[in-house]
């Protein structure tokens, strides 16, 4: 038996959800923050923008963020209302339980802050400083879990937080579900923690087309049983695994960094423990600590090094499991184990054992949810669309009022049939390929993009498109970027074949939004994906024998690119650095991005920087050049 608790914060996409660039995922959370904390405050077209605007004025932050920490932190406590929601001043038993403390009184004002160092205004790292050792971090984002758990029950508000490598994307995190013996005093509780609840602004489905527009009323209403704006509360639940392995580390990011609503006894108490362990010094623990650390959190881990890959059938097995464990139906009464549907699979790009499978749980065309199984077998996350449905009082709608808290029961004779839930006003997304422009785009030399020009680096040659269809081996794709920060929206994986060439180019589209945004000259740009998975081989090409899997990354602000690479050691580790410098260097003028001006680089003994089970500090690092410690790195214009 376990517990679940939310905050019926609602879901804003941010707006810029048609560009390759992810710019606007912070005012879009501090946008759902605001709405949930001030339910009578209004809804205004724009209102999105000018957050991301307040955000940004006065300048904070230097020109690493897009949504700056402390631009976050400033508007939220200027539009904060002036007085907190009675309702969340109570909690019920068994939730209160978990706590030694009670819910803030109603009478206590907001009070915004960053937890960590959050002065001065330009400081580009604000926030809690990682520890360097593996296990160390594991240790500290086990306190930040639990305090984020604290903040959402006691504090009746959202936090905003910053994950992904290079905490390149805001989060909302606005739930938990937690064994029924968790309790928030006590350490060593990262077993009793069984999920986080988030909202991920560039999670949801867009549905738009080749020429960036969206899809018509008649359209939406077909494949997704109404228009985006109306669909407000998809719920995505991160298995703590998951929440630790997929959010919260980063071999890049220097600190850990969130914005949310605490006092000051709080925040001494908490950071006086998260900063102890980022200055604690001890020896070095091997890369396996992170590994054993997670066969313990889940014996299932223990199987997989061991395992083969699971079948689709399994698959669906799996998922049906998970939504009874963690009883998904709550959420939406089609997500039953009977409505669980074959499934997708999908490579993962920025790893060498990440594929998984998408189980969609629906009825027919309308699925539901999509429930993320690793092809190993583990349940690595679900997004679950809402439904409309009035209940019987004490019950769940997928728009309540003030705090919910729920006890998770396995009963479901007490799920609804799908007769009596077929007239409800739900919601829903289509198969991957039904998109009205599926067929067109993919048509061959009858695509849709035939004639049109594209180009696959910045000032690049113009290439003519000729043909396009999809890769029937590898249908789909998936890497964290800022065309999809879910693994639930995966790309379609077309091949593209341009005049005068007969080798095709690969082209990442998400499996909704088929937007190509074009340059000035009106020529199509290759996504982002695309483009490190050719820098990538361009590295791995040119080094030859000194390097195994490659691994590149952009920064977010879109500036440095750090590539990351397994060392096969056959020259001193400073010399290869160098090496390397010059092979990296050649390959980003080669292939040159918008906005991209300087590089870093790390060497590793394994390739277990690629894998799901790697570790997150810099205990198995054999080298950084530049050295680590912040900066830039090497300027692409002069290092050659």
């Amino acid at each position: 038996m376990a517990k679940e608790f939310f905050l019926p914060a609602p879901l804003y996409l941010q707006v810029d959800c048609y560009k390759d660039t992810n710019e606007k995922c912070g005012a879009a959370c501090t946008q759902m923050v605001l709405h949930d904390i001030d339910p009578q405050r209004p809804f205004t077209t724009g209102e999105q923008d000018q957050l991301f605007h307040d955000i940004r004025t006065p300048p904070t932050g230097g020109d690493a963020w897009h949504n700056p920490p402390q631009g976050i932190r400033r508007v939220l406590d200027i539009e904060k209302p002036a007085a907190r929601q009675p309702q969340r001043s109570v909690l019920k038993p068994d939730i209160q339980a978990i706590f030694t403390s009670p819910p803030v009184d109603p009478a206590t004002p907001y009070n915004f802050i960053i937890f960590g160092d959050s002065s001065p205004e330009t400081n580009p790292n604000p926030g809690i400083l990682r520890a360097p050792d593996v296990s160390d971090q594991i240790e500290q984002i086990e306190e930040i879990s639990k305090q984020l758990i604290r903040t959402v029950a006691l504090r009746g508000a959202a936090p905003v937080i910053a994950v992904r490598e290079d905490n390149a994307h805001w989060i909302v995190v606005n739930g938990f579900v937690v064994e029924d013996g968790y309790r928030d005093a006590d350490l060593g509780q990262r077993d009793m923690i069984k999920a986080i609840y988030i909202r991920n602004p560039l999670g949801r489905y867009t549905y738009s087309t080749v020429a960036c527009r969206g899809l018509s009323d008649q359209e939406m209403q077909v494949i997704t049983g109404h228009t985006c704006e109306l669909n407000p509360h998809v719920q995505d639940v991160a298995p703590y695994a998951t929440w630790v392995r997929e959010y919260m580390f980063s071999d890049w990011a220097e600190t850990f960094v969130e914005v949310c609503d605490s006092s000051e006894p709080v925040i001494k108490e908490f950071l006086a423990r998260v900063n102890r362990l980022a200055s604690r010094t001890r020896e070095k623990s091997a890369t396996s600590e992170i590994r054993n650390w997670f066969a313990r959190w889940d014996r299932a881990y223990r199987r997989i090094l061991m395992s083969e890959e699971i079948t689709p059938v399994e698959a669906v097995e799996r998922a049906r499991l998970a939504i009874e464990e963690f009883n998904l139906s709550r959420l939406n009464p089609r997500v039953t184990p009977r409505n669980a549907l074959p499934p997708y699979k999908i490579k993962r790009l920025d790893r060498i054992d990440g594929n998984y499978y998408l189980v969609p749980v629906g009825v027919e065309n309308k699925i539901s949810a999509l429930i993320n199984i690793s092809v190993y077998g583990e349940f690595d996350g679900a997004t679950v669309w809402p439904v409309n449905i009035e209940r019987e009082p004490g019950k769940i709608t997928d728009e309540p009022k003030g705090r919910q808290t729920v006890e998770i029961k396995q009963d479901k004779d007490t799920v609804e049939s799908d007769a009596a839930i077929s007239s409800l006003n739900d919601h829903y997304i289509a198969p991957f390929d039904h998109h009205p422009q599926f067929s067109a785009l993919t048509a061959g030399q009858g695509s849709s993009l035939r004639g049109r020009t594209i180009r696959l680096t910045d000032g690049g040659p113009l290439l003519t498109i000729a043909s396009v269809i999809r890769d029937q081996t590898t249908p789909y794709v998936w890497r964290p970027g800022p065309n999809s920060f879910s693994a639930s929206r995966p790309f379609h994986n077309l091949k593209v074949t341009v005049q005068g060439s007969n080798t095709p180019i690969s082209l990442y589209l998400p499996v909704d939004d088929y937007c190509l945004p074009t340059d000035g000259a009106g020529a199509l740009s290759l996504p982002s994906a695309n483009y490190l998975e050719m820098v990538a081989d361009c590295i791995k090409q040119q080094a030859g024998s000194m390097v195994d899997e490659v691994l590149a990354l952009i920064s977010r602000s879109g500036t440095t690119a750090m590539v990351m690479y397994k060392s096969n050691q056959t020259n001193a580790i400073e010399d290869e650095l160098e090496a390397m410098r010059v092979i990296i260097c050649q390959c980003l003028k080669d292939h040159p991005s918008p906005g991209l001006t300087h590089f870093r680089i790390k060497a590793y003994p394994t390739n277990a920087f690629l894998t799901r089970l790697r570790g997150g500090g810099e205990d198995d690092v054999l080298g950084t050049a530049p050295a680590s410690g912040g900066g830039d790195g090497y300027s692409i214009s002069t290092c050659l």
